[in-house]
């Protein structure tokens, strides 16, 4: 009775938290789907995500450390978001050997073509199918902007057609969150830009300050992309950016090369032995994905990371502090993770491509279920194509967690 509350592996936006940790992402971190509410066993010291109407519970008896009671009070008054509908197109039966359609060959199940519609942006949409012999879950690679509809198809075993279903799992609130995190990523990020637009160098206390404030910025820029990309991360739907071209570094030298340059080094007024660094990051004919810049003291060194990408002959110019009994012992350089920025770039292409095909085939199987002249071989045609879409979905999301991993573990 005491465990009725807690949801191990029930169908939803979010991964599972044990899942989440096997997958590399810290107890701290691990985010509760929808409707759920994250605790700490108290014996095992491990997170579940639990009822919130039965928190309360969990923590008298013992089994669940305390828990802030404001964040308990809005989880529970917390309502679902309607997001859309489904509804399920096409229930065609396939049978033990495509092809021969003798009236004696044992149907071996049927392949669903379904719609989801949605009244607000759902990311990832999550859906069960659901037959007398079979239950599955449909991950949609796609992410459903407000009042439009897309395709989606699925294989599933079944005695009875009449008993198949398709309900669809998305509650809102995640993908509510999913648009919340980006507007804040987006908000400062422009922050950012136009504080680095006005960024002259120089050793008075006024480039002192831009320099600060240029840090603190970019940490919470930093520190948003981590906390969106874990998330993105449990849900498979990653976002990327686009940044301007350039052609020379900002001091004025023609772009050779991946480099890292020292600009400006200046001791801090309030703290003697700390200094205000300023330097350039640069991409030569290759986009480096996941810059990180490492900069190096007598005393110390840290690794900087500056963003989602340095595009491919242009630069990137910001600042950070570093302790350092003797200024001319600073320098910068690349961190060295060409590697996990090589495989992301990789990955973005080839998500694009994938999801390019991907609509090519819906657009394939749209045609066919929607021609009112059906051919003879409609069936095995329509199997084809789905067979095509599942295919394609599988590699899409496969690429994309993959993706996200990079980016969470970079960034965090």
């Amino acid at each position: 009775m005491l465990f009725s509350g807690i949801a191990s592996s029930s169908y939803a936006d979010i991964v599972p938290p044990k899942h989440q940790q096997k997958i590399g992402i810290p107890a701290e971190d691990v985010i509760c789907d929808s409707g759920l509410f994250k605790v700490i066993r108290e014996r095992t010291n491990t997170v579940a995500c639990v009822d919130p109407a039965n928190v309360s519970k969990l923590v008298a008896k013992g089994w669940a450390k305390k828990v802030d009671e404001k964040l308990l009070s809005d989880a529970m008054n917390r309502k679902s978001i309607e997001v859309g509908s489904i509804t399920v197109l096409e229930k065609v039966p396939v049978r033990v050997n495509v092809g021969k359609l003798a009236s004696g060959t044992p149907i071996s199940g049927y392949d669903i073509v379904f719609e989801v519609c949605a009244t607000k942006p759902i990311y990832a949409p999550d859906i069960v199918i659901r037959s007398d012999s079979e239950t599955k879950r449909i991950e949609m690679v796609e992410s459903i902007g407000a009042d439009s509809c897309e395709l989606g198809v699925a294989k599933i075993k079944a005695a009875d057609k009449s008993t198949i279903t398709a309900t669809l799992l998305n509650k809102g609130d995640v993908s509510q969150k999913v648009m919340d995190l980006q507007n804040e990523l987006n908000m400062l990020k422009q922050q950012l830009s136009e504080t680095r637009q006005g960024f002259k160098g120089g050793q008075g206390s006024d480039s002192q300050k831009q320099g600060t404030k240029i840090a603190d910025l970019r940490k919470q820029v930093n520190d948003k992309r981590e906390e969106l990309h874990r998330l993105l991360f449990t849900i498979h739907a990653p976002q990327t950016d686009k940044q301007k071209l350039e052609k020379y570094t900002f001091s004025g030298k023609v772009i050779e090369g991946e480099s890292s340059t020292l600009l400006s080094v200046t001791e801090s007024i309030q703290t003697p032995g700390l200094y205000d660094v300023v330097f350039e990051a640069c991409a030569g004919k290759t986009t480096v994905r996941l810059p990180v810049v490492t900069i190096i003291s007598d005393t110390n060194s840290a690794n900087i990371k500056l963003g989602d990408k340095i595009s491919a002959n242009s630069c990137q110019m910001t600042s950070a502090k570093i302790e350092a009994n003797d200024k001319s012992s600073i320098s910068v350089m690349p961190a060295g993770n060409e590697k996990s920025s090589n495989k992301a770039a990789n990955l973005e292409m080839m998500i694009g491509s994938l999801q390019n095909e991907l609509v090519q085939e819906k657009q394939r199987l749209k045609a066919l279920i929607h021609n009112s002249d059906r051919p003879d071989n409609f069936k095995e045609l329509l199997d084809a194509q789905v067979s095509k879409i599942v295919e394609l979905r599988k590699q899409i999301t496969n690429a994309k967690a993959e993706f996200n991993k990079i980016l969470y573990q970079t960034y965090n």
